[in-house]
Formats: structure tokens, C-alpha cells, sequence
């Protein structure tokens, strides 16, 4: 009994485990399928998952900084603009491109849709209703402005109609503004897209492509270009985990973007204005008055503050408004400004041919003189300072006029203005009557007593005085002048070319070498750098960087040397001096020295050679010009203000020059004072 018992719980018993085994068995099969569809069936999908997850950064462009006068009035500045954009799509064609911008047309106020094509820059044109393959001007990939400061009603439809607008979207950009009154826009310059500089094969943007992206706005001219690492901040980014398609699943970090620093300039913007308004109502009357000043479009003229070197003003007239390169700037916008975009105080600026384009203007621009003329007989206090120096005239030199002075041979004849004889001449009357004689003397005497070496040693006087050379200013492109002073010494020999120098002939400048020139005469012999930026400061208002003065040379001589000088100087604002007429009534004694420097044109002509059958150009004279030129500065006991005036073809300097000079001396004695006691600047009221 007690076996089959035992036989039966053992039975029993065996039945469970087998039971056990098979939901084990049941289990363990189930967890290998799932394993198996994991691995075999859906693996891939997983695989490529997990490959397609990562992480994507959307950069954040930094705010430029602000741009402001002396006395902290904005001169450029940033704002917000709902913007119309477009990314281009793929598979589109020209037919799409028109049909979209047909839309845009009725939508966007104001925009054409030729217009519009141009700012989407997908490679077509339209042209005469028809659309034509072109040039693109920058990447594909690149987002393209369509138009800034949309109203509510483009915005709420441009939102409502995404669909039937393929690539259109609307954003939020920071928009440079420069002011409206265009204070110094040469010496401000503008900005544009970082491709167009990096395309411009800038070796400075080049090498700094990591801190831009491609549609951020970089400095191209003036001080947005020479400060652009103190204005451009530093961009900052968001970082997100996403999916394959893009789908954002989380933010994981964010970099805030720094704000660039903000630039004071030295440069007043009532002086700066008050100057050019006074150019610009100044012309017209200068071309209806003075017979050699008909075709006088130009002026450049540039005030320095004596002990410091700091700008006040700086005018290349005419002026443009800079906003346009950020509304679009077509080619025929460009070939309008392009007259008016180079700043002509620092290096050549053409010839404003306008109404006239295309063949014609270009053709007309070869008969004017551009901004970098000869210097003229403003030169003449050079030529003394180093007459008196070298031993070749003295102190209390006296010598009698005897109309023209024979070199050389005895063939050769130098004669002043008009053939006039200034009868007995000092040092400083020479100056005051601008006397060629009294200077061809002297550059007779360099000659014999340097010889071969006088052309460096009048390059050596130049160069001591900020002429031939870059005066330092911080902005971009400076040009050094010419000395053509050099070439004729190669050609005809030291005796020549000391000779004609000696009255102005023979090295062409700047309006701001000049005004360095007039501030160092002032000084007398302390050159200073010219200085457009006053100091920097950071988006917490603190000063990063603080200019102060800096010397270039100075050029030691006695004050009996500079007192000659700056007493001829006066002389030429006084009767019988030939910038009277400019200068009388003034409150404060002037030292001014006026030039009328000539000036040959060229123009080309092309022809085909007989025997190679080439097309081939020959530069023919076509007409000698005469420019204006003055350097002054004021009070002579007290040097405060230097001023430096160029006018191509504006005849006689004492009749164009000096009356612009005389404009800004009073504009600067009103609104900053050239007494001893008025305040700086900074505290004038607005």
C-alpha cells in the first residue's frame, strides 16, 4: 500500500516538473522570438535610428555695435525687422520661380517681381517679360532677403499662404541703421554679407571664417571695416538632440551671443554736417563765379585738432545714403553711388559724370582730375623750412624779384602767377605772394649742394611732414600720394626736378596728408597720427580702449624757423595776400597757404595698328586743370583747429579752397569754440 503511494506522489510529482519545464521552455522561446524580431526583422530600422540621431547647432548672430559721434550722438546703430525671406528649394524651375514671384509681387508692397527674382538669386533674370539665365552672386544654400520691415497684413498672409509659397518664410534680423543726415559716410563706410567679402578674397576675412556666418554683416569700408573685430561681437548658438527627420527632441545647451563693442568717434556731427552743407551750397555758386571752375563737382576737406591729432570733420563730397546697401543694391543703384562711395580725403575718388552712364560717363571721367591732385604752392613752407635748414637761404634772407628766374642753361624760366615781379622778398612775403621765383631759387640751390642726392633729400622733408607717406589715420585703403618728384629726377636729372618741386608741381596728396601737414606747420614740427576713434566700450558701458595722442616725428628745428613760416602764413589772410578775400573779417588771425596747382589730363584712344592688326590705346593730352588747394590753421597764437581743402578744377585755391576753409573754421568757432576758454565738445549742448 505505502508503495503504490509512493509511486503515485512520484507520478505526481514528475507531472509538475514536466508542467514547470514546459511553461520554462514556453517562456524562454518567447523572450528568443522577441530577441530574434528585435535583432533579424527590425534591427535595421533600429540600426539606422540610431545612426540618424544627433545633435544639430543653430548659430545666433551677434549685434553689431553702435557707432557714435564725439559727444555720444548715434551715428549707426541696429534694429529689429520682421524680414521676407527665401531658401531655396530643390526641383524647382523657371516657371516656378516666376509663378512665385508673381504672388510675392501682389503681396509685398512695393517690390516688383523682377526685383524680387534678383533677390532670390536662383540664376535667372527677369528680362523684358522673359526669364534668362544668369550669373547666382552668392551660395545656394544661403537664405536670401526679400524684404525688411514687413507690415501685419504681409506677415498674416505670408503665414496663411506657406503652402502656395514654396521657400518663403518670415524672420526676425537685426538691421544696421545708418542716420539719415549721413554723418561722414565715407569715413563710416557700410557693411555687407560675409560671402560677398570673403568672394572679395579679403585675406583677413579669409582667415577669420570660423567667427562669421555666411549672411552675417561684416565691415566693408571705413571704420566698420578697420574696427570690424571691436564692432563684430561674438556669435553664440543653440544646441538641440533631433531625429532623423529633423524633429527636435530637446534643447541641450545654449550659448548667448556677445554684443560687439561700441565705437565714440572723434568726429562732431554738427561740425560734420554744418561742413558738408556748406560744400554742398558752396559748389554751385563756385561753378557759376569762377571761370577755371566750371566743371567743379568734388571737395574733400578734413579738420584736425591741433595738440591731439583728433578729426572733427572729414567731408568727401558728394555724399550718398549708405542704408542702400542694406535694401538691396542693384547694379544700377551702385553705378549711381559709385561716384560717391570712396572716400576721396584719404585716397583717389572719381569724377561725379553723372546724369551720365554707361560708355559715355566712363568716357567722361577720363576729362577730370580724381581727389588726389598736385599739391600746389601749399607745398611753398616746406620749401622755405628747408631753404633756411640747408644753408640755401637765411633767416633775414632779402632778395629782389626779377620775374623770372632762369636755371640751367639759362633756356629754362620759372615765372610767378601772371608773370608777376614781387619786387624785394623776404621769406615771409615770398609766402604771402606765393612767390615761384623765390622757390625755384631755392630749389636750385638743394641741387647744387645735394646733387644727385637732392630728391631723397626732399623726400626726407616730405615724409617729415606727412607728405609721400600714409599719415596713419585708421582707415582702410590710405594712399601714399605720388612723388612724381622721383620719376623726373630719374628722366631729367636733380637740377629739374628740385626746381619745379619747389613750387608744388611735383608730388600729388590728400586732403588728410595735407590737414597732418597744416596740424604739423601748427606744432611746429610735432606730427600727429590723425585719429577718427576716441575710445571703445563694451556692452556694459565700459571703456575697453582709450586713444591718446600719438607722435609720428617730430622735426626739430628752431622757433625762429617756425616763426617765419607761421608769420607768411598770416600774411597770405591779410592784404596782399592771396586768400584776403576768404579770410577778412574774421575774429581770430588765420595762417593759411592757398595753391592752384595744374594739372594735365589724358584721355584714351584706341586705334588698330597697321602692321599687327591689334587693338591697341594712345593717351593724348586733353586739357590742363587747375585745382584749389589750401592748408591753414587758427588761432596763429595758439594753434587749435587745422584745416586742409582740396577741390579738383576749382580754379584759383584763395577763391574755392579758401572760402570752404573759412566755412569751417566758423562752423567749428560755433559750435566748439576756437578761443582759449570755450568748452570741449563733449559738453556743447545739442
Amino acid at each position: 500500500m505505502l508503495e503504490e503511494q509512493e509511486k503515485e506522489r512520484r507520478s505526481d510529482i514528475g507531472k509538475r516538473l514536466n508542467i514547470l519545464y514546459l511553461i520554462v521552455f514556453v517562456m524562454f522561446s518567447a523572450v528568443i522570438l522577441r530577441l530574434a524580431d528585435l535583432q533579424i526583422l527590425q534591427g535595421a530600422n533600429y540600426a539606422a535610428q540610431a545612426k540618424t540621431e544627433h545633435y544639430k547647432q543653430t548659430p545666433i548672430s551677434a549685434i553689431r555695435g553702435n557707432i557714435y559721434d564725439r559727444a555720444g550722438h548715434t551715428i549707426v546703430s541696429n534694429r529689429a525687422s520682421f524680414t521676407a525671406v527665401y531658401n531655396e528649394q530643390d526641383n524647382m524651375k523657371s516657371d516656378d520661380y516666376l509663378a512665385l514671384v508673381t504672388k510675392l509681387e501682389k503681396v509685398l508692397g512695393g517690390t516688383d517681381k523682377a526685383t524680387l527674382l534678383k533677390k532670390m538669386d536662383v540664376g535667372y533674370e527677369l528680362k523684358d517679360g522673359k526669364m534668362e539665365r544668369v550669373m547666382r552672386q552668392s551660395p545656394k544654400f544661403m537664405e536670401k532677403d526679400l524684404k525688411y520691415d514687413l507690415s501685419e497684413t504681409e506677415i498674416a498672409y505670408l503665414g496663411e499662404h506657406r503652402s502656395e509659397l514654396p521657400g518663403i518664410d518670415v524672420v526676425t534680423k537685426s538691421i544696421r541703421v545708418y542716420d539719415p543726415n549721413q554723418v561722414a559716410v565715407q569715413s563710416i563706410g557700410y557693411v555687407r554679407p560675409y560671402h560677398v567679402a570673403e568672394n572679395l578674397a579679403s585675406d583677413f576675412y579669409v582667415s577669420q571664417k570660423d567667427h562669421y556666418l555666411p549672411d552675417q554683416m561684416v565691415g566693408l569700408d571705413g571704420v566698420e571695416r578697420s574696427y570690424e573685430e571691436q564692432l563684430r561681437g561674438e556669435n553664440g548658438y543653440r544646441q538641440y538632440e533631433v531625429t532623423s527627420d529633423q524633429k527636435v527632441i530637446r534643447m541641450v545647451k545654449e550659448k548667448p551671443p556677445t554684443k560687439g563693442n561700441d565705437l565714440y568717434l572723434t568726429i562732431d556731427d554738427r561740425v560734420q554736417l554744418g561742413v558738408r552743407d556748406f560744400i554742398k551750397d558752396f559748389m554751385p555758386k563756385l561753378r557759376s563765379s569762377v571761370d577755371k571752375a566750371t566743371y567743379a563737382k568734388g571737395a574733400y576737406a578734413v579738420a584736425i585738432e591741433v595738440k591731439t591729432g583728433k578729426i572733427v570733420a572729414a567731408v568727401s563730397y558728394p555724399e550718398y545714403d549708405p542704408n542702400v546697401w542694406l535694401k538691396g543694391l542693384d547694379s544700377d543703384t551702385y553705378n549711381q553711388i559709385k561716384y560717391a562711395v570712396t572716400n576721396g580725403t584719404i585716397k583717389d575718388a572719381p569724377y561725379d559724370v553723372r546724369p551720365k552712364t554707361g560708355a559715355a560717363a566712363e568716357a567722361e571721367g577720363y576729362k577730370h582730375p580724381q581727389s588726389v591732385v598736385p599739391a600746389g604752392s601749399v607745398v611753398k613752407p616746406i620749401t622755405v623750412l628747408m631753404g633756411i635748414a640747408e644753408g640755401i637761404i637765411g633767416p633775414h634772407d632779402v632778395w629782389t624779384d626779377p620775374g623770372a628766374y632762369k636755371y640751367g642753361r639759362g633756356t629754362d624760366e620759372i615765372h610767378n602767377d601772371q608773370h608777376h615781379n614781387y619786387g624785394v622778398l623776404t621769406p615771409q612775403k615770398a609766402l604771402q605772394k606765393s612767390s615761384n621765383t623765390y622757390m625755384a631759387r631755392i630749389g636750385d640751390g638743394i641741387s647744387k649742394k645735394f646733387g644727385k642726392d637732392s630728391a631723397s633729400k626732399l623726400q626726407e622733408y616730405y615724409h617729415e611732414f606727412g607728405l609721400g607717406t600714409q599719415t596713419g589715420v585708421d582707415l582702410p585703403g590710405e594712399s601714399s600720394g605720388k612723388e612724381d618728384f622721383l620719376q623726373m629726377d630719374k628722366e631729367y636729372g636733380p637740377l629739374a626736378s628740385m626746381v619745379q618741386s619747389s613750387f608744388g608741381q611735383q608730388i600729388r596728396v590728400t586732403a588728410m596728408q595735407l590737414a597732418q601737414y597744416a596740424a604739423t606747420l601748427a606744432n611746429k614740427g610735432v606730427r600727429l597720427q590723425p585719429q577718427i576713434v576716441d575710445h571703445i566700450v563694451n556692452d556694459k558701458g565700459e571703456v575697453v580702449q582709450a586713444f591718446q595722442p600719438k607722435v609720428v616725428n617730430t622735426v626739430k628745428m628752431p622757433d625762429l624757423y617756425w616763426d617765419i613760416v607761421h608769420e607768411g602764413m598770416y600774411l597770405v589772410t591779410q592784404p596782399g595776400g592771396s586768400a584776403i578775400s576768404a579770410f577778412a573779417g574774421s575774429k581770430y588771425k588765420i595762417a593759411a597757404k592757398t595753391g592752384t596747382s595744374e594739372q594735365d589730363i589724358y584721355t584714351p584712344t584706341e586705334y588698330v595698328d597697321s602692321k599687327t592688326g591689334e587693338k591697341k590705346t594712345k593717351w593724348q593730352r586733353y586739357a590742363r586743370v587747375t585745382n584749389g588747394v589750401l592748408v591753414s590753421f587758427a588761432p596763429l597764437e595758439n594753434p587749435k583747429l587745422a584745416v586742409a581743402v582740396i577741390v579738383p578744377e576749382g580754379g584759383y585755391g584763395g577763391r574755392s579752397a579758401a572760402n570752404i576753409a573759412r566755412g569751417i573754421f566758423d562752423i567749428y568757432d560755433k559750435y566748439i569754440g576756437l578761443g582759449p576758454t570755450d568748452k570741449p565738445a563733449d559738453q556743447q549742448p545739442k
